[in-house]
């Protein structure tokens, strides 16, 4: 998990910098149970989708949108669980920063589901309100 915590401080100073092996190519991301394939608008069988929406590329563009949405964010862990039998940890986070378009406070928790199989982060879904992720698309397109 010290990954984990290398992404999030990287991700707090405004870097999009991964820890090395963190992610591979074959890292799903979900958001609130739908894939991010999907939210892309294509196939998960489509080459050029995958090699958008999966590993470092997928955690890149989805950094980035949340960046320039939230200004200054701020990634704070609030608790992770221990692997469970089938290598799946959880953790609750804060996400905390100023919304773009209004310059309002945001502040909304969300739910990480790491799996990991033979020491490899195989998929991050993230869960949270739909009320955050509206305020968080509308920003966007201010």
């Amino acid at each position: 998990m010290d990954a984990l915590t290398t992404l999030i401080a990287a991700f707090n100073r405004g870097s999009l910098d991964v820890p090395a092996g963190f992610f591979t190519a074959r890292t799903t991301f979900t958001l609130n149970n739908r894939s991010y394939e999907s939210m892309l608008g294509g196939s998960p069988d489509d080459p050029l989708i995958r090699m958008l929406a999966r590993g470092m590329a997928g955690y890149r563009t989805a950094a980035k949108a949340l960046q320039y949405a939230l200004q200054r964010p701020v990634i704070t862990v609030e608790s992770i669980s221990e692997p469970d039998a089938s290598g799946v940890r959880t953790a609750e986070v804060l996400v905390e920063g100023e919304l773009r378009d209004s310059g309002q406070p945001f502040a909304g928790r969300a739910s990480l589901r790491l799996d990991c199989a033979q020491l490899e982060l195989t998929s991050l879904g993230v869960s949270c309100s739909e009320e955050d992720l509206a305020r968080i698309a509308a920003s966007r397109r201010a």
